[in-house]
């Protein structure tokens, strides 16, 4: 009986050893599916311009209790604020979506960059003055059609060097840590990064294939979503059915968040303190589980967008800025 038991015990032991592994493996060396979707076809838009390939959300350190080690896969509009998240998260896949070609583009950059450079200093460099030289160098010896991305540099970099030097002070202000300040934190990144794990895509969040692709791929291969961050774009919109499905068709675990920023309604949504410091307009910080935000996309009927939500269902903090949603909606909404 003894023999048998330590052999049951041994044999526990290797099942629990290989399913363990192939959990992991899920992120490993097949992660290739993932990047094995539809994409919109983009159309050029009055935001194919400089300043939209970086962020203005100078208080985005207020949402890391919320975001840490969430892990998963990360789903995120813009640009490079997306990494600064997912480097708190741990994300172990990266969609960096977009509706304009600017963005895209500066997004492949971006990437290039990280895989090219193995520490901040170096990434940093190259949208430094001092490293200008050595990008266009690189970025002609390897990328594909280079002037496209040449093109791009030259309308994007005063931006980038301005939210980089934003972003170094902000972090010393505010007592915190990310990517481009913490060897860690990059490190995360960089790993993705040359592991083909960050993967800009062309999508509109209003659009019918992009988003509803990629849920559909993570539904196939049984993953889960971690964090979806929509910036503010939520207020230039109520939903409409195919964001509805998009975001209904996403695979959540009870970890799951959607991040949003706003930057109206100020009465009743404070901007973070700081928010502004960097633009006209502050931001107020939210994060919503995303069980709570699947119910009501599935139970309100009637029109609505994010400020109805928060105002719901929220726990507003007017001196922080920020609102955490945990709830579906209440019997106002139904």
């Amino acid at each position: 009986m003894s023999f048998n038991f330590k052999i049951l015990k041994r044999l526990f032991f290797f099942v629990f050893l290989v399913s363990f592994a192939s959990c992991n493996a899920t992120f490993g060396k097949n992660y290739s599916y993932l990047r094995e979707i539809r994409q919109e076809t983009l159309v050029p838009t009055r935001w194919d311009v400089g300043n939209t390939t970086v962020s203005n959300e100078d208080r985005l350190d207020i949402l890391i209790p919320y975001v840490k080690n969430i892990g998963n896969v990360y789903i995120g509009v813009g640009s490079e604020q997306n990494l600064t998240i997912a480097a708190w998260a741990k994300s172990e896949f990266i969609y960096l979506m977009d509706f304009t070609s600017v963005v895209v583009t500066a997004n492949e950059m971006m990437v290039f960059f990280l895989q090219e450079s193995p520490t901040k200093e170096k990434f940093l460099y190259y949208y430094s003055k001092a490293g200008e030289e050595d990008a266009m160098k690189l970025i002609r010896e390897k990328l594909p059609n280079p002037e496209s991305y040449t093109k791009v540099y030259k309308k994007i970099i005063r931006f980038v060097r301005k939210r980089h030097k934003t972003n170094l002070m902000l972090s010393e202000l505010y007592h915190y840590k990310m990517f481009q300040t913490d060897d860690d934190q990059y490190a995360h990144v960089h790993r993705l990064a040359k592991e083909g794990k960050i993967f800009p895509v062309r999508g509109n969040l209003l659009g019918t294939v992009t988003l509803q692709s990629i849920g559909e791929n993570l539904r196939k291969n049984n993953l889960r979503l971690g964090i979806i961050y929509f910036s503010n774009a939520e207020e230039y919109f109520y939903y409409p059915d195919q964001f509805k499905n998009s975001i209904l068709n996403l695979p959540m675990k009870d970890e799951s968040v959607v991040v949003r920023t706003l930057s109206v309604k100020k009465n009743v949504f404070p901007w973070a303190p700081g928010s502004d410091i960097s633009t006209k307009l502050g931001f107020h910080y939210c994060v919503q589980s995303g069980h709570s935000f699947q119910e009501w996309l599935t139970f309100v009927k009637a029109p609505f967008r994010s400020l109805n939500i928060m105002e719901e269902s929220g726990e507003i903090d007017p001196k922080l800025g920020f609102t955490y949603v945990g709830k579906g909606p209440g019997q106002d909404s139904l």
